[in-house]
């Protein structure tokens, strides 16, 4: 049976990658820290088995783990990009243990990398020029497995997905959809966008099709060595589409169309990036963790989205990619739209009891 580390395995990318993998029929070792949530991992199958360690041990244990595993896959990436040695300590722990495994790393980054692109679509050769913590993180870490690859002859390839949602997300995309599922339970509409930026999307389902696709074929991993793969879904939308497909999905009305302008927004975005966490986002969080409270009567199932000027960097410019390179060898995704794909996310999340009903006033 082939085997795979996962490293980063209770988050969203990783707990996708420990699901499919097990699914395909890998033996799965997947990794995280002491105290996060795996529950996705624990649950994926009788071929994963999970350890969860600390940083000090993290490269002994690790270089042991992929010991006769034939992939070393990185995907944890901290909470708080503040933490950059936490980071770059781990993406090292990752490209020793590798090496002495003798297994070839597949990194999990973003297109965060790029920044606000120059050339459209953009391909993966364009030039690296994150706008924001998260992107300057995703590339220092890239930086840092190209120079082991270089150094040391890591075998390495880099998966570099466009804005992702899917199950068990506390930020990004699926905040948006619980802001829009509890607006729908209180009866308000949402007003949306006109037009905006084009924005690319990808499912996390998609996100990990496409890691097993690039270790599958017969000369694994080590076939793609040195290279790195854009990953999204077929089709790019504006950004007022996308709102409206995320209020649909989550049965909010929509208020009316509100006029666009991108140097006003990224004026916006300006100010709101560099506002002190208790002076806007504090209290905007606190506030949505009180209205998740009462839309499950005081026991929610899950901690509620966390809000943050992260995501609003992705509505400021066009971003949309060439993934010409992964669909060269095959890769189609399952949810070919983001409006597609947030619907099965809002379909899914109410039969698991994770996302509150609309209420029967939005029907008037």
């Amino acid at each position: 049976m082939r085997s795979i580390v996962i490293t980063g395995a209770g988050g969203m990318l990783g707990s996708h990658l420990c699901e499919e993998f097990a699914a395909a029929g890998w033996d799965v070792r997947a990794v995280d820290r002491p105290g996060a949530a795996c529950e996705a991992a624990r649950s994926a199958g009788a071929s994963v088995s999970l350890l969860q360690i600390d940083q000090a041990e993290g490269a002994l244990a690790l270089a042991e783990l992929a010991r006769s595993a034939q992939v070393v896959a990185h995907c944890a990436f901290p909470r708080d990009t503040s933490s950059r040695d936490e980071a770059l300590a781990s993406i090292r722990a990752a490209c020793t243990a590798a090496l002495s495994g003798g297994a070839p790393l597949l990194l999990l980054s973003s297109c965060s990398v790029y920044g606000r692109p120059r050339n459209l679509p953009c391909d993966e050769g364009d030039l690296k020029a994150p706008v924001d913590a998260e992107g300057e993180l995703r590339w220092e870490i890239e930086q840092e497995a190209f120079r082991t690859r270089r150094l040391r002859g890591l075998k390495l390839a880099v998966l570099r997905p466009a804005l992702t949602y899917g199950p068990r997300q506390r930020r990004g995309m699926q905040a948006s959809l619980v802001i829009a599922a509890l607006a729908a339970r209180a009866g308000r509409s949402l007003w949306v966008p006109r037009r905006g930026p084009i924005v690319h999307a990808v499912h996390a389902i998609d996100v990990a099709r496409a890691a097993l696709l690039l270790v599958s074929g017969d000369a694994g991993l080590t076939a793609h060595d040195g290279r790195a793969f854009n990953v999204a879904d077929d089709a790019p939308l504006p950004l007022e589409e996308l709102t409206r497909a995320l209020l649909l999905a989550a049965g909010t009305r929509e208020a009316g169309a509100l006029p666009y302008s991108p140097a006003p927004a990224r004026l916006l975005l300006w100010i709101l990036r560099r506002l002190p966490m208790w002076m806007f986002w504090g209290p905007l969080n606190r506030r949505l963790a009180r209205a998740w409270l009462s839309a499950f009567q005081g026991s929610p199932p899950v901690p509620p989205p966390q809000l943050g000027p992260e995501l609003l960097e992705q509505f400021s410019a066009d971003r949309y990619f060439d993934t010409r390179r992964l669909r060269a060898l095959g890769f189609t995704p399952t949810q070919p739209s983001a409006v597609e794909g947030l619907a099965l996310l809002a379909r899914e999340g109410r039969a698991k009891g994770l996302l509150p009903e609309a209420s029967a006033r939005l029907g008037g």
